[in-house]
């Protein structure tokens, strides 16, 4: 959820559900319990206050960036330790497996 969150800034619970292919009701749990660790926050809607907005904090992002950095290393040592060749298939395969379940 936070890294559907921090491609698109503040969204809807809604189309955070979805984006999450979560139910909405399962995304609303996960989203109390973000908001409790101070991860994200909910904003009324400027052109509708009933319309509630979610949006990362600053400690969300944070921990966002922290996590995508840390993929990136995990990534790079995988990288190195089958080679460059290898790595490029690898990633070929699992696209073509995405494909085949999405």
């Amino acid at each position: 959820m936070l890294s559907n969150l921090s491609v698109d800034g503040r969204t809807t619970m809604s189309e955070l559900a979805a984006k999450s292919q979560l139910p909405p009701s399962s995304a609303t749990r996960h989203a109390d319990a973000l908001a409790e660790r101070g991860l994200i926050f909910r904003v009324a809607a400027e052109d509708d206050r009933r319309r509630i907005l979610i949006g990362l904090s600053k400690l969300g992002a944070e921990l966002v960036a922290a996590v995508r950095a840390e993929e990136y290393r995990a990534e790079q040592r995988l990288r190195s330790r089958i080679g460059a060749r290898r790595y490029a298939e690898l990633l070929r395969l699992l696209d073509l497996v995405a494909q085949t379940v999405g």
